[in-house]
């Protein structure tokens, strides 16, 4: 964490416009305070360890994977009217939407032309224009996926294809750039490079879900990036299975919840009574376990440790 931290604020230090300082503030650089894990750069470091990837070079990309996805964080709160992240003020609650967004395209353009200074540095330039190519793609999937998230919330039913698509869209593809980067580094054949997108969309599916449930299933309330999205009407996966599942008043109920231009938090545990009558968490959480296995059994076919299994879903619980 430390070495990441230190390379993302050599990069944030080379200009000392007002721009970098908003920058260092959302990772928290600006104080001795460390309100962030860097969960991405630490699963890239980890695997690309294990793939026996030059560590210097496994260090720089898990910085270009941070800043892209501080990148869609920044702007995500500014969507979801978050006023906090990482336990302090938000971006855009602190310096204005408009800074905000700024500040959001400012790190997809950091990530983007760190990856161009490293391939200009290593010559390798087929293997850096692979790199770059992967997180363009990632970039355009997650933003086709926010705006069918956005849709999404203003339709009545969400179906659990639906659910599951912007979730591989959104979280697998920004998971892909940690772990198929580290792929591309090895020198994977693209068979296996397949494979780890496969495991990216399949682990966050299993986490996402089970993520969900706790927010719902909590006994506090507590002011999170999770609960504005919830707050924004993204539908969790034991809800849509609500409306499945539910007869005329559950879904007449939940309707008129969800018709609101946003949830008010009071009526989370109206949400969560329906879900438990339903029996719908532990219907979600069986799916979440089934995508667990699932990712595991690919893992153990690229020969991946257990250990290293189960550092990559303990450090994804932070995204």
């Amino acid at each position: 964490m430390t070495q990441i931290r230190e390379k993302i604020k050599n990069i944030l230090n080379k200009n000392d416009l007002g721009l970098y300082t908003m920058m260092k503030y959302h990772f928290g650089l600006d104080s001795e305070h460390i309100p962030y894990d860097y969960p991405l750069g630490e699963i890239t470091k980890s695997i690309s360890n294990f793939l026996k990837v030059n560590e210097n070079l496994s260090l720089n990309i898990a910085a270009s994977v941070e800043l892209l996805n501080a990148s869609f964080n920044v702007h995500e709160d500014v969507r979801n009217g978050n006023t906090e992240r990482f336990s302090k003020e938000s971006l855009w609650w602190k310096y204005g939407p408009a800074q905000a967004i700024n500040v959001g395209d400012g790190f997809q353009a950091l990530s983007r032309i760190h990856l161009l200074e490293l391939g200009k540095k290593s010559g390798d330039y087929n293997k850096f224009l692979s790199l770059l190519t992967n997180f363009d793609n990632a970039i355009i999937e997650i933003c086709e996926a926010e705006n069918k998230e956005l849709t999404l919330q203003e339709s009545p039913i969400t179906s659990e294809k639906d659910y599951f698509s912007v979730l591989i869209s959104k979280y697998g593809a920004l998971l892909s750039c940690s772990i198929v980067s580290s792929g591309v580094l090895s020198n994977y054949i693209d068979e296996d490079l397949n494979k780890l997108r496969e495991i990216s969309n399949l682990i966050i599916l299993s986490e996402k879900i089970s993520q969900e449930i706790l927010l719902l299933d909590q006994q506090e309330i507590v002011d999170s990036p999770k609960l504005g999205s919830l707050l924004s009407k993204n539908k969790p996966l034991s809800v849509i299975y609500c409306f499945e599942r539910g007869n005329a008043t559950h879904k007449r109920m939940l309707g008129e919840i969800y018709l609101d231009r946003i949830i008010d938090p009071k009526k989370i545990e109206s949400i969560k009574a329906i879900c438990k009558e339903l029996d719908t968490f532990n219907l979600a959480q069986e799916k979440s376990n089934e995508f667990r296995l699932q990712s595991v059994e690919m893992m153990h076919s690229l020969k991946f440790t257990d250990e290293l299994i189960n550092f990559i879903y303990e450090k994804i619980k932070s995204i």
